[in-house]
């Protein structure tokens, strides 16, 4: 990966994003191999960095997102039926007083049954192309001519969007409409990161509500997966009383999700950027950043993960 130039000290920030982008692109080709011998940690990085590229394509105003958008979607099977004994585990220990340990285990069995082992071979080996092209794509992103106001453009847009997500879940609470939203805060969150990463502002706050607020919803996704699932394995008892036990989990996690949104998204868009721009102070047009190492030794970017 050492045929792109260093980039020398005192790059601007929408440059620095673009090496970011390449160590991003990087670190998802360095996990396909433990990929697809079965790690499920690698799995989950792999479909990180791609929501995570897909959030800087948008950010920097680049059209060629979609290849990360279909990337994580052929991943998404192999990732649901993981997260689906997971959701299991957790509504466990969240009811571990009410029920016996081997009272639903079936279930549990269930969906542990739906987890691939590995990946097909034939999606890594695709992936691995797409990203080995997307990566020199990276590397040519128009960047240099970038304005602080196209940086803070796409901040606020996220935001925004995100905010009107919001509303439509207000006015009707349903898993898709919560899913929808819970799309555009990951979105916004990634912004949000980038921003703060490249010390244009300080977000700290802001993206721990965001985190908070984007685990609410993924919680809320899994366990729909788990409900979805159960529904089509009969009617018994012991499965109508599992479902119970989901569906109080699920109004907790929709009540701490509208309560996370009101604290977050609360402020109107053009207030919002402008108390934002207000803590980021005067700055050139150039956004100059510190020096940052060569994309030949890839660093790894300051995200949050779960």
């Amino acid at each position: 990966m050492n045929e792109f130039l260093v980039i020398e000290a005192g790059e601007r920030a929408p440059q620095r994003l673009r090496r970011q982008g390449l160590d991003l692109a990087d670190q998802a080709l360095g996990r396909l191999d433990a990929m697809a011998i079965g790690d499920q940690k690698a799995l989950h990085d792999v479909r990180r960095r791609l929501k995570e590229l897909r959030a800087l394509t948008s950010l920097l105003g680049q059209p060629d997102g979609d290849f990360f958008r279909d990337a994580g979607r052929e991943l998404a099977d192999y990732r649901d039926a993981k997260a689906a004994v997971e959701a299991f585990d957790r509504l466990r220990e969240r009811c571990g007083r009410e029920w016996t340990p081997r009272q639903f285990l079936k279930i549990r069995r269930a969906l542990e049954a739906r987890v691939c082992a590995n990946v097909e071979q034939a999606i890594i080996e695709k992936l691995r192309q797409g990203l080995l092209v997307e990566r020199g794509q990276i590397a040519a992103w128009t960047v240099d001519d970038m304005k602080r106001d196209d940086l803070w453009s796409a901040l606020t847009r996220s935001y925004k969007r995100a905010r009107r997500a919001m509303r439509v879940v207000r006015r009707e609470m349903t898993p898709e409409n919560l899913h929808e939203w819970r799309k555009r805060v990951k979105i916004h969150w990634y912004h949000a990161q980038f921003f703060d990463d490249v010390k244009i502002v300080r977000l700290d706050s802001h993206i721990r509500l965001l985190r908070k607020l984007s685990r609410a919803l993924g919680d809320h996704h899994d366990l729909v997966i788990v409900d979805g699932l159960v529904q089509t394995s009969g009617s018994t008892s012991s499965l109508q009383l599992f479902r119970r036990y989901i569906a109080t989990r699920l109004t907790e996690l929709e009540r701490d999700a509208e309560a996370l949104g009101h604290q977050i998204f609360a402020t109107r868009t053009r207030s919002w950027q402008v108390r934002m721009r207000l803590i980021a102070g005067p700055a050139d047009a150039r956004i100059r950043v510190r020096s940052a190492p060569s994309p030949i030794s890839p660093s790894k970017p300051r995200f949050t993960s779960y």
